[in-house]
């Protein structure tokens, strides 16, 4: 029998607190997105296998009728306009005596053209 440090016997598996109940009621059930169903099947049987739960999940939504859940858009007030980190650069205070700043970083060229492959 295994013993804890302190020379008590582990509790039986059964007696663990915090244990999920597989009968507990969860409120807000996590289902998996359409787009994570498909990649698994991907990972795990192929362009085939991705396929076919791409079919599933289509025949799924066809048939129950399930519209996406739209989320709200979060909008909060800002007391005051918000800083160029572009045009000026940032000071974050590390403590009461201690600050670092990061100059702002050249701009790019939105013209330029991209690097080419390497073989």
């Amino acid at each position: 029998m295994n013993r804890t440090t302190d020379g008590a016997p582990f509790p039986p598996a059964d007696a663990t607190h915090g244990a999920d109940d597989p009968h507990e009621h969860h409120p807000h059930p996590i289902e998996p997105q359409p787009a994570d169903i498909v990649a698994a099947a991907r990972r795990r049987h192929g362009a085939a296998g991705a396929m076919l739960a791409a079919g599933m999940v289509a025949i799924n939504d066809v048939l129950l009728g399930q519209k996406p859940k739209e989320e709200a858009p979060i909008v909060v007030a800002a007391p005051t306009e918000p800083h160029d980190v572009d045009r000026d650069g940032i000071t974050v205070p590390v403590d009461a005596s201690t600050s670092v700043y990061a100059p702002p970083q050249p701009p790019t060229d939105p013209y330029a053209a991209p690097a080419g492959r390497r073989r």
